[in-house]
């Protein structure tokens, strides 16, 4: 399958090479290229859009002309990364942008469905968990793992999967990231921008239908509220509803983010953004499907068909978000300016499930039930100057900064409690949800406040034109206690102080205009989700330390990017199980692990095509044995072998104009789903897409298929044997949208 796969990726590549060499390149790419792909308007025909400054970094308007521009996968220019605006070419660390073009090609609604089109990234399960350089990231609980326009913080906490009505480009910043975004994922992080209000009246409307009942539509729409178009806006709206091809799963979503842009001059312009979901479903989340333990100890991953699910009828999730960021942006002069952002999140869920409990004895389970009502909030703060100065052959770009956050959960409600046993095929629901006599196995009642405050400081220094250092230091403090609010919560109290420094040192070196090569040390650190005492806390605190080398290149006269790196993140004190006789809840931390590998993207437009193509090498491994598992073991839901390629052709025959035909091809190698039981391993998988469309004056028709080979495969393990995360079979995706203005 291996040799298949990557003969098969290798013939799509050099057949698109050699299309690109026969045809001439356009060259107005260095005008194209000055313009701002992430916040590019709405576009129709031909009108001139302004809008203000889609990052933390509030940089000056520009005006943006859009003349029936060709659809692009090249972005050139990020600040996420630095708080500075600047080329990827020139950023010491691997950064991916997903375009606005490409998520509309993907026909993509969610993070889970471009996951796969990202190098070296994969949704684990449909529950928000994600595998990135070897580390797993859960996106409704690890609010470090996303970051909403440079900020961190999950906007829409408990939510199925992150959803992308108004997100306008997605950013993959891989690596730990702590020395500006504090707290965050070993592996990277990802950063959604979302879309700005207009200067120009303009409004789309997308209705889509697909496999299992699914309906979606959305409303985009901005423009001036004032004669002076000093006062924008923007609002994004959008409801979807489907079920499943699992037992009675159902969700339905609905979504407003309506953002408001007052601009006082061409310096200065204050921004407020508003995003509520409420989402409802059967089933929050999906709790994977069985395989079958054969006596030998092998496993069966064909046995069980895939619609069959642990979870009951009765299970249920509902969850509400809202958030509002007011940003401020003012430039003093051309050397200094300032951001201030000030952010309010509340996540509600009300949640009911059932997941499996023990072993699968003669095709029939046992079940543990859930219970869980919560109240969270996030209330951050945010300010950043930027100031430019030069020092003889020395010119830097300084940014100082601070952040207070106080988060945490006015309500934490859980009850876990024996369930029914079940036969898998014949399941019996009746006695669900268990009675109030059902046994408790576990029960938390509590609130928490966390309060986290950071300062830091970054230097970028140009020396020359060729050379270019960063160095970054930044001081973060965590104070949190949790407070029992009955005898009923399980941990009767908890308490967390840490604080430390993290530093961060890149290099830059461009041997020519088109070529960079950098090196990098990064570092972050997390603290423990729990310094219990009866546990055997407090606890050191987790930390990442990542080394990486690597080039990047804008090659065929800045058409195509080019990035590869390899990279070693080593990763200390993870806490395991250390029980003892006297103390049977005991855990301990452990040297943790160490992640090496190489990785190689491609991504951009040449005249009438957009590719985007990558292949991940990853080795996971624990570094010492424990209770964890032993030296050198592979970490669960990490592939050695990851690789992409996503291909499209925009016909340019006047008789067909408007055609678009796009095909795509994922690969993930075999992969361990337990690190205790390094012979559960689920089997390698290839999975091939394709999509066309045709888009004429003002309308745009477009069929996505899905999985195309209708492929049975693994995507990651749910901490047991008995369930894993399914991939969707062969699924369908019809478009269609209208620019109404």
């Amino acid at each position: 399958m291996k040799r298949s796969f990557f003969s098969i990726l290798m013939l799509l590549l050099l057949c698109s090479v050699k299309i690109f060499a026969q045809n001439p390149i356009n060259n107005n790419r260095k005008a194209r290229g000055a313009k701002s792909q992430a916040s590019k308007a709405i576009t129709s025909d031909s009108t001139i859009h302004k809008s203000p400054a889609d990052t933390l970094g509030g940089q000056r308007l520009k005006e943006v002309e859009v003349k029936r521009q060709k659809p692009r996968y090249q972005i050139s220019r990020s600040s996420s990364a630095s708080r500075t605006e600047q080329p990827l070419l020139l950023s010491p660390q691997s950064i991916q942008v997903m375009s606005s073009e490409a998520l509309a090609d993907r026909q993509a609604f969610t993070l889970n469905e471009i996951a796969g089109t990202f190098t070296g990234m994969k949704a684990n399960n449909g529950n928000g968990s994600f595998n990135m350089r070897g580390f797993t990231a859960y996106s409704p609980t690890d609010a470090s793992f996303l970051l909403y326009n440079g900020l961190r913080g999950n906007l829409f906490l408990w939510s199925q999967q992150p959803l992308l009505y108004n997100i306008e480009a997605v950013e993959l910043l891989r690596g730990p990231s702590g020395a500006l975004f504090s707290e965050g994922a070993p592996s990277g992080v990802i950063n959604f921008i979302t879309k700005k209000p207009l200067a120009e009246s303009a409004a789309r409307i997308e209705l889509s239908l697909g496999s299992w009942n699914f309906r979606r539509a959305a409303l985009d729409l901005g423009g001036p509220l004032t004669r002076n178009r000093k006062l924008l806006y923007r609002a994004n709206i959008g409801y979807d509803r489907g079920e499943s091809f699992r037992n009675d799963q159902d969700k339905e979503n609905i979504f407003l983010a309506p953002s408001l842009t007052y601009i006082f001059n061409e310096n200065t312009d204050l921004n407020l953004e508003i995003n509520y979901a409420r989402q409802k479903a059967v089933h929050q989340y999906d709790n994977g499907t069985f395989i079958k333990t054969n006596p030998d100890g092998s496993f069966d991953f064909n046995y069980y068909p895939a619609r069959l699910t642990v979870q009951s009828p009765s299970d249920y999730g509902r969850t509400s978000n809202s958030s509002a960021t007011l940003s401020f942006n003012h430039r003093f002069n051309d050397k200094l300016k300032l951001t201030v952002v000030q952010r309010a999140v509340r996540n509600v869920l009300d949640y009911t499930d059932h997941i499996p409990q023990g072993q699968i004895r003669n095709d029939s389970i046992s079940r543990g039930y859930q219970d869980w009502e919560t109240d969270r909030f996030s209330l951050q703060t945010t300010a950043f100057a930027n100031y430019n100065l030069k020092t003889g052959l020395l010119r830097h770009e300084f940014v100082f900064g601070a952040d207070y956050n106080r988060y945490g959960w006015t309500q934490n409600d859980y009850l876990y409690k024996a369930s029914t046993r079940i036969s898998i095929f014949n399941p019996d629901y009746r006695n669900d949800p268990p009675g109030a006599d059902a046994a408790v196995l576990e029960s938390d009642d509590n609130k928490r406040i966390t309060n986290l405050a950071g300062v830091y400081i970054q230097d970028q220094i140009s020396i020359g034109k060729s050379l270019r250092a960063l160095l970054s230091l930044r001081y973060d403090n965590y104070d949190a206690k949790e407070t029992p609010l009955s005898a009923r919560d399980g941990k009767q109290g908890d308490a967390l102080h840490a604080a430390g420094w993290i530093p961060r040192l890149g290099l830059v070196y461009l041997p020519a205009a088109n070529l960079s090569i950098y090196g990098t040390v990064l570092r972050s650190f997390n603290p423990q989700t729990s310094n219990n005492a009866l546990a055997g806390g407090p606890f050191p605190t987790r930390t990442a330390t990542q080394y990486e080398l690597g080039s990047k290149a804008e090659l065929l006269k800045g058409q195509l990017s080019a990035v590869f790196s390899a990279y070693q993140i080593d990763y200390a004190n993870i806490l395991t199980a250390a029980p003892t006789p006297e103390n049977s809840h005991r855990q301990a931390a452990i040297d943790g692990t160490r992640s090496r590998g190489l990785e190689f993207s491609l991504s951009g437009s040449i005249q009438q095509f957009n590719i985007i193509a990558g292949y991940a090498f990853n080795e996971h491994v624990l570094r010492s044995s424990s209770a964890y598992g032993q030296k050198c073991y592979r970490f669960a839901n990490a592939p050695k072998h990851m690789a992409n390629l996503w291909l499209k052709y925009n016909v340019a025959a006047n008789t067909l104009k408007g055609l678009g035909i796009a095909g795509g091809v994922r690969y993930v190698g075999d992969q361990v789903g337990l690190i205790s039981n390094q012979n559960f391993i689920f089997p390698e998988y290839t999975v091939f897409d394709a999509a066309i469309n045709y888009q004429h004056n003002r309308y745009n028709i477009q069929l996505n298929a899905y999985n195309l080979g209708d492929k049975h495969y693994f995507t990651g393990s749910r901490s047991s044997t008995v369930t894993a995360g399914l991939g969707d079979p062969f699924n369908i995706r019809l478009g269609l949208s209208y620019q109404i203005r």
